[in-house]
């Protein structure tokens, strides 16, 4: 397969496969990430002895994704056009699938004594996904459970491979040199762990809201816990405005995003907080129940923060908003506070570059060992 060593198949991913990282001085990947409705673009440079972004961008798309991502020509100019417009250097990337061509699941199995843990997690995703695995690529990262625990966890990524061959395929015709396709959740650890400075151990929970589904991801120090999926997103907010406000779903979004959620001073956001107060009570149910597991996996253990990221989070007075309904510090997962970076260097809104700068980390993640 021409592109197979670009992706960390599942038994690889287990015996400790990495892919070739570029030179100590030479360019690092840069993040690629097709959002729903731009292209966010990121790459970091050194700086002494810590990093800044060299180069940051988000591109909006002149029709819409699907029509962009059909034609490949219009694709390229797109993209040659941002990586000289904007300084970036070199033509390596790390990526993610759009989410139709990805599925992503938590998965919890147990080893017997004595028997191999990739054959075991194997056997679990073949009863799991009754269709098989043949025409599959399979990507996992493993998830920390407490010492005491029997069971073993991970996220899976499982996409098609004609899917992942004709989206490395589109960078490729790009003038890219794809590197590495990562999954968002292992992006957005990377990056919490990278500019929430303060104590290492801290233990965090990143949500990435969507327009269909929100990502709830736990970090357990340094190492990923949790990751679970809601059905809920900027869709179902639009869709609740549209029913009570009696105005097309296009019409709610866009007032939404312009007025976001607000307790006080702006009339219409008082409205649109005070009308999808039941859908965010849902989300704290959810939330909630996360911490309560966070809490009984580790004898008590708490929650120190919560960032967020995504479509919602973009929205003005919501992180405000969340905290006021959880009782606790809710806050952007800014990928410009990266030590080292000018803060004067910004893209806003700083919530939807979250993925892409998670993927300009990698290589130094991996660099490191992380």
């Amino acid at each position: 397969m021409e592109h197979n060593a670009l992706w960390n198949t599942l038994r690889a991913r287990l015996s400790g496969w990495k892919p070739a990282l570029p030179a100590i001085g030479t360019a690092t990947s840069i993040g690629f990430d097709l959002a729903s409705e731009r292209l966010n673009l990121a790459q970091v440079v050194p700086h002494g002895k810590a990093w800044r972004w060299r180069a940051a961008a988000a591109i909006d798309y002149p029709h819409g994704r699907t029509e962009l991502l059909n034609d490949p020509a219009a694709f390229r100019t797109l993209v040659q056009t941002a990586l000289r417009r904007h300084g970036f250097r070199g033509r390596h990337v790390v990526s993610v699938l759009p989410p139709e061509d990805l599925q992503v699941i938590s998965i919890d199995y147990a080893t017997p004594n004595g028997q191999d843990d990739t054959a075991t997690l194997l056997r679990t995703l073949r009863e799991r996904f009754k269709g098989g695995l043949d025409d599959a690529v399979v990507d996992i990262l493993p998830i920390r459970r407490p010492p005491e625990s029997n069971l073993r966890s991970a996220v899976v990524a499982v996409a098609r491979r004609e899917r992942v061959l004709a989206h490395l395929d589109l960078l490729t015709s790009a003038g890219l040199e794809p590197q590495a396709v990562d999954i968002g959740p292992a992006a957005l650890a990377r990056l919490a762990r990278a500019v929430v400075t303060g104590d290492p151990k801290a233990n965090l929970l990143l949500i990435n809201f969507g327009l269909e589904n929100t990502y709830l991801s736990l970090l357990w120090g340094r190492r990923l816990m949790f990751d679970r999926s809601l059905a809920f997103g900027e869709k179902r907010l639009a869709a609740t405005l549209s029913r009570n406000l009696d105005l097309p779903p296009e019409r709610t979004l866009e007032l939404l995003r312009r007025h976001g959620l607000r307790s006080s001073g702006d009339e219409i956001g008082e409205t649109i907080t005070e009308l999808l107060q039941p859908d965010f009570q849902q989300l704290a149910h959810e939330v909630n129940r996360v911490l309560i597991y966070f809490a009984s996996q580790t004898h008590g253990g708490a929650v120190d923060s919560i960032y967020l990221a995504g479509s919602i989070a973009r929205h003005p007075g919501a992180a405000e908003h969340i905290g006021r309904m959880l009782s606790m510090p809710v806050r952007i997962l800014n990928p410009w506070m990266l030590p080292g970076s000018n803060p004067d260097d910004v893209i806003d809104p700083p919530a939807g570059m979250a993925v892409a700068a998670g993927l300009a980390l990698r290589d130094l993640a991996c660099r490191a060992g992380n």
